[in-house]
């Protein structure tokens, strides 16, 4: 018979997303996760097989996260200031510090774990989405020109904000990053 869950498998994966986020894979044993997670090393084998297996979860769950968000943001009347304070968080904020999951992820895996590349990049393409969304949304609201394909942009936003986020790490000031986030509104406006 199987062992009832003694924790919430929905709270504890946010848990594990925050413990990767915050000290990514290398850095964190499975001890390490089960403590952040509030569950005991056997139940996260149990639930989640490996470390490896919780961390792939992980990734899914931030990227569906983050774009849900975007989607969201992106419903509200004026989107143009939706951007410009989402670009805004960034350079002074930048999750706490903490920067991407996906692009600190593509940062420790490069190319050397297929599987990780493949989910890095389906939630890079997620966000791709939902910025495409919100570039329409400024679109058919007048915001944002007709001209520029909302697809192709998101793309532009969305290795924008990546390198921004780059940047905050390395210690470049929301000031000294201005012209960066200015740049990438400039070329939605007619």
């Amino acid at each position: 018979m199987a062992r009832h869950l003694e924790f919430d498998p929905t709270e504890a994966i946010a848990f594990a997303v925050e413990a990767f986020w915050q000290f990514g894979y290398g850095q964190l044993s499975a001890g390490k996760i089960a403590e952040a997670m509030g569950v005991a090393k056997s139940s996260l084998y149990n639930t989640y097989g490996s470390k490896r297996e919780l961390f792939l979860e992980s990734i899914d769950h931030y990227a569906s996260n983050q774009r849900s968000k975007l989607l969201q943001r992106a419903s509200g009347e004026n989107v143009g200031t939706v951007l410009r304070q989402l670009l805004l968080e960034v350079v002074s904020d930048n999750h706490a510090g903490r920067g991407c999951l996906l692009a600190n992820t593509a940062s420790e895996f490069g190319s050397s774990d297929d599987e990780v590349r493949q989910r890095v990049k389906a939630g890079f393409d997620g966000m791709i989405e939902a910025f495409a969304n919100l570039v329409q949304v400024g679109q058919m609201t007048g915001q944002f020109s007709s001209m520029v394909d909302a697809r192709r942009y998101a793309a532009v936003l969305v290795a924008g904000v990546s390198g921004l986020r780059t940047l905050v790490k390395c210690g470049y000031s929301a000031d000294e990053l201005e012209c960066v986030v200015e740049s990438l509104l400039a070329g939605l406006i007619d």
